[in-house]
């Protein structure tokens, strides 16, 4: 074998290794983005469910007749708080980036 040919096969086999390291982290990224989505899923259901049951508890709240409005204006506050907190914690979420 050739000085040459020697060079070739060694270039060709460092080549193989890096592509192979390369699928590698492309396997691991992939992997980690679909976690990332689960993840992401998971809390948005939850935001969903916090939303259709503070609608909910709206509602509840304006067929209350016999309710004060600081009573209604205090509660509707604590429920906004609740659901703008549950959205801060979701986007600020390190594990999303």
């Amino acid at each position: 074998m050739t000085r040459q040919e020697e060079y070739i096969k060694k270039a060709q086999a460092k080549f193989d290794e890096l592509k192979a390291e390369f699928d590698r982290l492309k396997a691991r990224a992939r992997g980690e983005i679909a976690d990332q989505k689960l993840i992401s899923q998971e809390k948005l259901d939850e935001l969903e469910k916090k939303i259709e049951s503070a609608k909910a508890r709206l509602a509840e709240m304006t067929d209350s007749a016999g309710d004060k409005l600081e009573n209604l204006k205090g509660r509707f506050e604590v429920l906004a708080d609740d659901i703008g907190n549950s959205f801060k914690k979701f986007f600020s979420n390190k594990e999303l980036h």
